[in-house]
């Protein structure tokens, strides 16, 4: 299944959609804590499940909970060629350049489950979600929002970085 991820434009915290290919919405998600980020993740208006950030010493981290349950904790793993992220729990890795959206997702069997890729040329942030693994595409998605508030953590914390060295 194929979705379209549209990001709507928002000063202080994110929301979007998740339409079909027929421009059905399908997901809706909000920021719902503009201080520490929990993303709400709704499957035709009920709430499935939700990304809850949190901190640690040196990488990123976010917890997927899917229902009531913790699924995994999305971490980045660093290396010196390249760059990947890893969910223990479930097995999964996300190969390729996710810093800008583009990237696979691959299962504990080495099987490709889903594919993002951003769309160019946009005043707003969208890209597209090809979930091949239709059993697990409510975790597939949230994983996807998880990695999208990652890359959004990143770029403001280069951008205050760089405000920070630009003012001295």
């Amino acid at each position: 299944m194929k979705y379209y991820l549209k990001e709507n434009f928002r000063l202080l915290y994110a929301d979007g959609q998740l339409y079909n290919e027929e421009g059905d919405i399908v997901y809706t998600y909000e920021n719902a804590n503009i201080i520490l980020p929990r993303i709400d993740l709704f499957k035709y208006g009920v709430n499935i499940g939700h990304i809850k950030k949190k901190f640690t010493w040196f990488l990123s981290r976010y917890d997927i909970i899917y229902g009531a349950e913790h699924m995994g904790s999305l971490q980045q793993q660093l290396k010196f060629i390249g760059s990947e992220m890893y969910i223990e729990d479930l097995g999964w890795t996300i190969k390729g350049d996710f810093l800008s959206m583009n990237y696979d997702i691959i299962n504990e069997d080495n099987e490709l489950i889903a594919t993002v890729d951003q769309e160019i040329f946009r005043l707003t942030q969208r890209f597209y979600v090809d979930i091949y693994d239709e059993d697990n595409e409510e975790l597939i998605v949230l994983l996807v929002l998880a990695i999208n508030q990652f890359d959004k953590d990143r770029k403001a914390a280069a951008s205050s970085s760089a405000h920070v060295h630009s003012s001295h």
